[in-house]
């Protein structure tokens, strides 16, 4: 095919662009083949009932931490107060909280 377009006057550009197209998904596959252990199969994951997002977590500490760190607010929390109270809310949002209870009692 490359050899066809080749023999048409003014289409040293699209053999250029389509060259590049070929190098760009040999990229892609290279890629693909070399990370496929640590590919999320998100597909999966939804259909198995499992979080596909950390946006619920993230959304519920941003208003949590805002609210908090207002400095209208009587009760404000220092910035280390705040950054405990996000490490918590992330082990609980992923898990970790859960299965560090579980070994304690273990």
């Amino acid at each position: 095919m490359l050899a066809q377009l080749d023999q048409h006057p003014g289409s040293r550009d699209a053999l250029g662009k389509i060259r590049r197209l070929y190098e760009l998904i040999g990229n892609l596959h290279t890629y693909l083949l070399q990370n496929e252990a640590s590919i999320v199969n998100y597909c999966r994951r939804y259909w198995s009932g499992l979080p596909i997002s950390s946006s619920p977590a993230e959304s519920a500490a941003n208003s949590l931490v805002n609210a908090r760190m207002n400095k209208k607010r009587q009760m404000r929390w220092s910035p280390i107060g705040a950054h405990r109270v996000l490490q918590v809310r992330a082990a609980v949002a992923d898990g970790r909280l859960k299965k560090a209870k579980l070994n304690l009692a273990a």
